[in-house]
């Protein structure tokens, strides 16, 4: 429901950290091409298969635009090994668009040869950014809800509270404690205004797109089964697709409970043991302090800060920032 206006405070600030930014809407968004009835159709469909087909799909694209950056605009390869890697690209996908990054490395079908063969040079590494369990196949039954399942919210209001839900500030999750049920009915909703509702009504209507709720936003509901296989590979089967793309999460502090419970599944992921003669992707976690779920709006310059210092040919340790 949001596009990727809402990512243009950060680009006056690219140069001087030493980065390119490139925002792009996925399909369906502002300027973008629509999808067709049929192709709607598929993210509710009752067949597992054809929803896992439809989420693949959302991932080839994006590395198909991926690959015309790469070529159009002369993008040098990587080079290097390991903490001395130069060049390239990284992708950042955040929210609802990590389900498509977890396609992409979770499925080799989502690629195919050609264009994995076509990106391997490039790509270096890929930041989930805020991710919801959701994306990752994971909708934790924790007595709390969102306004687009939550049916004593008219279908006519969901868009605009689920603006407020999605941008709000919450208490933020006490240091280096557990994840728990518990931890997320404890928290509640700090004073400071709502991003979205912070904005004025034309700068509201430029960076969403609320009929997206009910088109493109509906694969939100794909067969959690897939979303957690495609997670699963991910991280715990880095020789199925581009071994040496590291991955990097991305969570925010106050931002809305099931992101924070997307970090809490991110990192068992990371903890866990891969299968006798799997390999683990390279993949690390960062907290950020002080933060919502548009720190990139708010605080543009501190975000473009981060993913400098996550895109450094030597990065730094990653826990906190």
């Amino acid at each position: 429901m949001v596009n990727s206006a809402i990512f243009e405070r950060m680009l006056p600030h690219a140069a001087k950290h030493g980065l390119r930014i490139i925002a792009m809407n996925s399909r369906d968004y502002s300027e973008s091409t629509p999808y067709t009835p049929d192709e709607l159709s598929d993210f509710t469909s009752h067949r597992a298969d054809v929803q896992d087909a439809a989420v693949r799909r959302w991932g080839f694209e994006i590395c198909s635009f991926l690959a015309y950056v790469c070529s159009q605009l002369a993008i040098p390869r990587v080079t290097g090994l390991a903490e001395k890697k130069r060049g390239g690209l990284v992708l950042l996908t955040w929210s609802l668009s990590n389900m498509a990054a977890a396609a992409v490395l979770g499925d080799t079908r989502t690629m195919g040869d050609k264009l994995t063969s076509r990106l391997a040079p490039y790509l270096r590494m890929i930041v989930l950014y805020d991710t919801p369990a959701l994306t990752l196949g994971v909708g934790p039954n924790l007595m709390l809800t969102w306004p687009m399942a939550d049916p004593g919210i008219p279908v006519d209001q969901k868009a605009a509270k689920f603006n407020e839900w999605v941008s709000t500030y919450y208490t933020p999750h006490p240091d280096g404690a557990p994840i728990t049920a518990e931890s997320l009915h404890a928290r509640t909703e700090l004073p400071r205004t709502p991003t979205l509702c912070a904005v004025s009504s034309a700068e509201l209507q430029r960076v969403t797109n609320p009929e997206i709720a009910f088109r493109a936003g509906l694969i939100v509901n794909a067969d959690p089964c897939t979303l957690r296989r495609h997670a699963r590979t991910m991280f715990l089967d880095a020789d199925a697709v581009l071994p040496e793309v590291e991955v990097v999460a991305v969570w925010c502090d106050q931002t809305f409970w099931l992101a924070v419970w997307g970090a809490k599944v991110v990192k068992e992921f990371i903890d866990e043991q891969p299968d006798a003669g799997k390999r683990k992707r390279k993949a690390s976690m960062l907290m950020v302090k002080d933060a919502n779920h548009f720190l990139h709006w708010d605080e543009p310059e501190r975000m473009v800060h981060l993913l400098a210092k996550i895109c450094t040919p030597f990065p730094p340790s990653l826990a906190r920032l």
